[in-house]
């Protein structure tokens, strides 16, 4: 298509009128987003992934909406002017191409805009792993250009526009609130969540939604062919088959995934500092490899001198890179939130909470497990950051102060003791805790 003829085609359209509207909708919910719950999503690194996804939720709908609507509009009016019956030679997918193009530039800039408005706002370059799912809302948008056509073929235009267009708004939109139900969230164009510093999204979550809205698309794009009798006892099959066949394997592809998409986790430039153990932060993230494996060697060494076996891990990571999925602490490998801990001055007492083990995954004893934390905490030069954090967790307690005060009382008590004594009574705190709920009386 020449620029003259693209030119004409952008005035005749649908979507030159229906821009205002269209992208004055999508600035208004790009501005109260951004403005009231991205400052609480946000996370502690600039990441640009995590901008696209927030400004895509919002957008997405929006975007399927205008593009399913106009593009019926537009078949409608092609309907009613009669070009089909005026030029039958002509391809029906290249008048197709020719009408839709502005709508899906619209749906585009639709997309486009929130994305861009999201990282100038916060100053952030976009990279390589925030196109992908930029790419499939994209894609998603084409297919809901050619539903929405094919519509417009079969119903008029002023029943088959804004039914199109509140349909694919509230289905897409409501896609997240399906109560058990998860699959709609992972087909129907949407990312409902918010990629943290270190997350992208693979192939396989992104092509679900590509396969579904696509495979829709393509069976209604075969429908576009001449309407001959000998062709429609194959178009019409052929289309349902294809029609059918994307979504229903979309569908296996999602059915058993639950309510969170599949992740990559770990995409962080890291430095480095030292070994056994060797502690790692993100580049992006400002934190100092070498001050925090000072703070982590630090509390170790005080536990040990104080008599407690430490196992000393050969490598320190900083959990940020693995977003919202945590993972879990080995002997040899810590995850610590070593960029959070830096800035909030807490690297130690977190170095803490992973130096001390007790035998069991859940201590039962509140009495005792809190008692040996303390004796730690104390013996490592942290207190203050737990007794912090236990007067924020009392509330939990009907006796809460009651509680935090017994646990005072019994550390000081044997802090009084020798050092040898101390560290026996420290790791029989430990199986203590973990005997029964009863274990440790004051």
């Amino acid at each position: 298509m020449s620029s003259m003829n693209l030119a004409k085609q952008l005035r005749l359209s649908s979507a030159l009128w229906a821009s205002p509207v269209a992208l004055g909708i999508t600035l208004f919910y790009f501005h109260v987003t951004f403005t009231n719950d991205y400052p609480h999503t946000k996370g502690e690194i600039d990441y640009a992934p995590e901008v696209v996804s927030f400004a895509l939720s919002p957008a997405s709908a929006l975007a399927y909406a205008a593009a399913s609507a106009l593009a019926a509009w537009e078949s409608g009016r092609l309907k009613e002017s009669g070009v089909w019956a005026i030029a039958p030679s002509r391809s029906p997918y290249r008048v197709a191409g020719q009408v839709l193009l502005p709508v899906l530039l619209l749906a585009w800039l639709m997309l486009l805009i929130p994305v861009v408005g999201g990282l100038v706002r916060e100053g952030i370059a976009p990279t390589l792993s925030s196109l992908p799912l930029l790419t499939m809302s994209m894609l998603v948008a084409a297919a809901h250009c050619v539903i929405g056509f094919t519509v417009g073929r079969v119903l008029p235009k002023l029943i088959a526009a804004p039914a199109l267009a509140m349909a694919v708004f509230y289905t897409v939109a409501a896609s997240a609130s399906s109560g058990e139900t998860f699959w709609p969230r992972h087909l129907l164009g949407e990312y409902h969540g918010v990629l943290a510093f270190g997350a992208t999204l693979p192939f396989k979550a992104l092509a679900p939604h590509v396969l579904f809205a696509g495979g829709i698309a393509a069976g209604a794009a075969i429908l576009w062919v001449t309407p001959r009798t000998y062709r429609l006892r194959l178009v019409i099959p052929a289309a349902l088959a294809v029609a059918l066949a994307g979504p229903a394997t979309a569908y296996a592809q999602v059915d058993s995934w639950g309510p969170a998409a599949p992740l990559s986790v770990g995409h962080a430039d890291l430095t480095c500092a030292g070994t056994e153990p060797k502690v790692c932060v993100p580049k992006a993230g400002g934190a100092d490899p070498t001050r925090a494996r000072a703070d982590v060697s630090a509390v170790v060494g005080k536990l040990e001198k104080a008599g407690v076996a430490v196992d000393r891990p050969r490598s320190v990571q900083d959990d940020i890179v693995n977003g919202n999925r945590s993972r879990a602490s080995t002997d040899s490998t810590w995850w610590l939130p070593l960029t959070t801990s830096q800035r909030n001055d807490t690297t130690r007492y977190q170095a803490l909470r992973q130096a001390v083990r007790f035998p069991c995954r859940q201590p039962k004893g509140e009495l005792t497990s809190r008692s040996a934390m303390l004796w730690a905490a104390q013996v490592a030069g942290v207190s203050e950051n737990y007794l912090k954090r236990q007067r924020s967790e009392m509330d939990q307690f009907t006796n809460g102060d009651e509680l935090l005060q017994a646990v005072q009382e019994r550390v000081s008590k044997i802090r009084a003791e020798p050092s040898g004594r101390q560290a026996a009574w420290y790791r029989q705190e430990l199986r203590r805790a973990c005997s029964s709920p009863d274990a440790g009386g004051a």
